[in-house]
């Protein structure tokens, strides 16, 4: 059954690649086949400069490399704030933070929002939403996680000198580096291939991000399947890349708060 899953998974990626490496003519068959020629070369630098891709990569990585940052930083805050503490404000930030993974979002709202602030087509508003949309769940992760870290090591700090701001930073942010890379890796996925937010609040040619490059990629070369094939490999090697480098630490991360210690 194992095996079977793992072919379904694999074999479309693999069409992907092999028919990225393939002549027009060959990739329109879309067959699984390998190339007789392999046009590694003249597939791929097309590709980088039809599709503008290394602007598109300097505006994606710039959106996601600060996305990623503040919401890692946001939520291991919030969460160590609502897990350990037990007031009125830890508690209305929780409630906050489950309105915000119950409601639905609404594109024409969030627009006129974001037009009367003036951050329509600017790196800040989208950060922002990114910030905001991932905030809720991954708090979350954080705050399941923080059952795994006893309070007393919380007191045996202070007790030792530590200051409530080296508390979190010197002795609870490094323990989180499992968790930490599961938030990362779920929010780098999230904004890297998210096509919604950069197409309705950052539409414009300057500032496309790579999942609009291969929107407007394939509505200009809907024929060539070898080109479009060699975008999305471009567009998902980044992703792929990093969850090799942290899958150890993904499953370890989102399972460890789930038995209490």
């Amino acid at each position: 059954m194992s095996l079977l899953i793992s072919c379904v998974i694999a074999v479309p990626i693999y069409l992907v690649v092999v028919n990225s490496f393939k002549t027009q003519s060959e990739a329109s068959d879309l067959g699984l086949s390998l190339p007789s020629v392999w046009e590694i070369w003249n597939n791929y630098s097309e590709v980088f400069v039809s599709a503008k891709i290394p602007q598109a990569v300097w505006n994606t990585t710039i959106l996601t490399v600060i996305s990623v940052f503040f919401i890692v930083i946001f939520c291991s805050l919030s969460a160590y704030f609502i897990q350990r503490k037990d007031n009125r404000v830890s508690k209305l930030i929780q409630s906050i933070i489950i309105a915000g993974l119950i409601l639905p979002s609404s594109v024409i709202t969030t627009y006129m929002l974001m037009f009367d602030l003036h951050l329509v087509r600017t790196y800040l508003g989208v950060i922002l939403l990114y910030i905001a949309g991932n905030y809720a769940f991954l708090t979350y992760v954080y705050i399941g996680f923080f059952h795994s870290i006893p309070r007393e090591l919380d007191e045996a700090a202070i007790i030792d000198g530590v200051k409530p701001y080296g508390l979190f930073w010197k002795i609870i942010f490094p323990l989180l580096k499992p968790v930490s890379a599961s938030v990362l890796i779920i929010a780098f996925m999230t904004v890297w291939n998210d096509f919604t937010t950069p197409f309705y609040f950052l539409n414009t040619a300057s500032r496309f991000t790579l999942s609009l490059t291969v929107y407007f990629f394939f509505g200009q070369h809907s024929s060539d399947w070898n080109l479009v094939f060699a975008d999305l490999v471009i567009v998902s090697a980044p992703v792929i890349l990093l969850y090799l480098f942290l899958q150890r630490y993904i499953v370890e991360g989102l399972t460890a708060g789930a038995v209490k210690s």
